[in-house]
C-alpha cells in the first residue's frame, strides 16, 4: 500500500481550503485540483510499503502524538513550485504560527522513520498545503495572490496525526486513513 504521514484537517478548514482553491481555480485555464476531503498537510512521503510494517510506523506516530501538543497555526500566504512555461507545478498556501512546533514534530518523524528503513529526505523542509497541481492561469500570479490574501485571515488548531493511505479508485486520487493519533490536548 502506498501510504504518507499527514496531519489531517477538520471540516472547517477542509471548506475554506476549497473556497480559496476554487477562487484560484476560477482564474485559471487549467489544472488538477485538490478534492475537499484530501486537504492535509504533509509531514513525510513513506510510499509503497508492506502491510506488516504498518504497526512499526503506528507506534513511531503513537509517541509522537502523546510527546506533542496540538499545533496553532494560521494560513499565511500564496505561492508555487516549479512555474515552466506558463505551468505552475503546484500552487500552495503558505502557513505561519506555530512552525517551531511542527518543524519539531518532522525532524522526529524523519529521525525515527530511517531505522525502519525510510530515507530522510534531501530538501528542506516547507510546510504548504497545495491547493492545484499544474495549473495555468489566466490573470499574472500577484493578481491572484492579492485575490487569496482576502480570504486567509484563518486559524486553526492541528492535533490529529494521520498514516494516510493514497490509491487511485477509477481515476480519482483517494486519501484513507489507516491509523489516527490524536497530539496531547493540553496547548502549549
Amino acid at each position: 500500500m502506498r501510504v504518507f504521514v499527514a496531519l489531517d484537517f477538520d471540516e472547517n478548514l477542509k471548506r475554506k481550503l476549497y473556497d480559496i482553491g476554487s477562487l484560484v481555480k476560477a482564474n485559471a485555464s487549467r489544472g488538477s485540483w485538490v478534492k475537499k476531503e484530501n486537504f492535509h498537510l504533509t509531514l513525510k512521503f513513506l510510499g509503497e510499503i508492506d502491510e506488516s510494517q504498518v504497526e512499526s510506523i503506528g507506534n513511531l506516530l503513537e509517541v509522537v502524538s502523546s510527546s506533542y501538543s496540538a499545533i496553532s497555526l494560521k494560513l499565511d500566504d500564496l505561492g508555487f513550485f516549479n512555474k515552466r512555461k506558463g505551468e505552475y507545478g503546484v500552487i500552495w498556501l503558505g502557513i505561519e504560527g506555530d512552525v517551531d512546533r511542527l518543524n519539531k514534530i518532522y525532524d522526529i518523524i524523519e529521525d525515527d522513520m530511517e531505522p525502519l528503513g525510510f530515507r530522510k529526505e534531501r530538501r528542506p523542509f516547507k510546510p504548504h498545503i497545495t491547493l492545484g497541481r499544474r495549473v495555468v492561469l489566466d490573470k499574472p500570479f500577484i493578481q491572484i495572490q492579492q485575490l487569496a490574501d482576502k480570504n486567509l485571515d484563518y486559524d486553526f488548531l492541528l492535533d490529529k496525526l494521520v498514516l494516510m493511505r493514497s490509491e487511485e479508485i477509477m481515476g480519482k486520487r483517494i486519501y484513507t486513513p489507516v491509523k489516527s493519533y490524536r497530539l496531547k490536548n493540553d496547548h502549549r
